[in-house]
């Protein structure tokens, strides 16, 4: 079951880095941003189901979640940056014109880039996994 489930999760995340850059394309900017942050938690979660045969729990810290699947150093500074985009740490006291505005398109597009560098840690891990 953990494979299926792994895949699964996987495959939403490239779903969502998709959706990420049409968000971006279209002016959305902090729309991108969230997606960015639930793929990073979802191919996250997707090597913990791998490993674990459940998922972590959802407390959405991808740092944390990063730390419990072994996440290298080098991916650090990327989990923390997206991070910060969760909507209920993110746009506590704003609207999501000032959040569009706040995030912009060169940011936007700096957390596609973060979370496809964790698409590409994650992506060998469970396609090698039996």
């Amino acid at each position: 079951m953990s494979l299926d489930e792994a895949l699964g999760r996987y495959a939403e995340a490239l779903q969502d880095l998709s959706s990420a850059g049409l968000a971006a394309a279209a002016g959305n900017f902090y729309n991108c941003a969230d997606i960015c942050n639930q793929a990073t938690e979802k191919l996250l979660q997707a090597v913990y189901v791998l490993r674990h045969d459940s998922p972590a729990a959802y407390d959405h810290d991808l740092p944390a979640l990063g730390a419990a699947v072994g996440a290298p150093p080098e991916l650090a500074d990327d989990l923390a940056i997206l991070d910060r985009y969760h909507p209920a740490k993110y746009l506590e006291g704003k609207t999501p014109d000032e959040a569009d505005d706040e995030v912009g398109p060169d940011t936007a597009q700096d957390l596609i880039q973060r979370a496809r560098r964790v698409q590409r840690w994650a992506r060998p891990i469970i396609f090698s996994a039996e």
